[in-house]
């Protein structure tokens, strides 16, 4: 759910940027200018601020009744020590003991040194072929 959520917003913002990218800037000025010269300013009228329309649950929000929550109590199963006790369930699990092996202490398992000589590399002629990158 996450990685499309994820992909839907990416796929969105590369949307809205391919858009952007391709306004005409000109138009859309000339455009603005006509606009201007037709539209009339906006008035506030009585019923765009009248409560009685636009709160249709004022009568139902205070009819509301307080709600209260019965007491807490401890009940047996709270205190029940077989209900908690898992150790009974399980066995006692012993570990053994680490023993140094003869490959750990060996010096020739852990000296790398003397293995880490590389060949040099040499340039060959594919490498440096025309016909064979192009």
């Amino acid at each position: 759910m996450k990685a499309t959520m994820k992909k839907l917003a990416t796929a969105t913002i590369i949307a809205i940027f391919v858009l952007t990218g391709t306004i005409n800037a000109k138009a859309i000025d000339t455009k603005h200018i006509k606009c201007q010269l037709i539209e009339s300013s906006l008035q506030l009228e009585d019923w765009m601020t009248d409560e009685t329309l636009w709160n249709t649950f004022s009568t139902e929000m205070t009819e509301f009744a307080t709600e209260t929550e019965t007491d807490m109590e401890i009940e047996n199963w709270m205190t029940n020590t077989k209900v908690w006790n898992f150790s009974n369930n399980f066995g006692i699990e012993s570990e053994t003991s680490l023993d140094l092996e003869a490959w750990m202490t060996n010096e020739t398992t852990w000296e790398t040194n003397k293995n880490t000589e590389e060949t040099a590399l040499v340039v060959e002629s594919w490498m440096i072929n025309d016909r064979f990158w192009n």
